[in-house]
């Protein structure tokens, strides 16, 4: 068994191969706004972003990320893809999808969502990023709770960590006060950075 210890100074993972020590904390932002490496998008299985934070990502990437998006074709629910970032300052952005709307708008079953963090955070393992930003994936569209995102946020990092695939840091993005308080109780409140503007930690 992996388990997740919550504390001051973000999460220790303990897992067979001993501990290792991963740096979680709840950065008060955007996304777009975060000091990693890559960050994840909560999109849809076709990589078509036309609301929320996959809006948002794209109107700042600009023309290439749509053209490599669109290329991709499909990405399941469960899983994770990674594009370019384009003119974004990230290394890559890393797609999990939340919604399926060939399946008629099938949303992602919070199992889905806690797959796809531990997808993603293999491809950020395979891409060389030590540095991974995330939203709180499910809480949008799909509809999860605040805490309960969180929650399958942290199962996706336990997962990762089994794997071998946890990054350095992780960033998880609270965009709103109830993401804010909802995030910190689930990784603590001493996990809290700071947000944009201020000291952040090494890209």
């Amino acid at each position: 068994m992996v388990a997740v210890c919550l504390g001051p100074g973000g999460a220790v993972l303990r897992g067979r191969k001993g501990t290792t020590r991963m740096d979680v904390r709840v950065f008060a932002g955007s996304v777009l706004d975060a000091p990693a490496q890559a960050i994840v998008n909560a999109a849809n299985t076709e990589l078509r972003h036309g609301g929320g934070v996959a809006a948002a990502i794209a109107a700042a990437a600009g023309p290439e990320f749509a053209r490599a998006s669109a290329a991709v074709g499909f990405c399941p629910l469960g899983s994770a893809v990674a594009t370019s970032a384009g003119r974004l300052p990230f290394r890559s952005v890393l797609h999990v999808p939340t919604i399926d709307y060939r399946a008629g708008g099938r949303r992602a079953t919070p199992e889905q969502v806690r797959d796809g963090v531990a997808a993603a955070f293999r491809l950020a393992r395979e891409l060389r990023c030590a540095s991974v930003a995330l939203p709180l994936l499910g809480a949008g569209v799909v509809g999860l709770a605040p805490d309960e995102a969180c929650r399958r946020i942290a199962e996706g990092l336990t997962r990762a960590e089994a794997a071998g695939d946890a990054p350095r840091t992780v960033l998880v993005c609270a965009f709103t006060e109830p993401e804010r308080r909802a995030a910190e109780a689930v990784f603590g409140a001493a996990a809290r950075t700071a947000g944009p503007g201020e000291e952040p930690p090494v890209r």
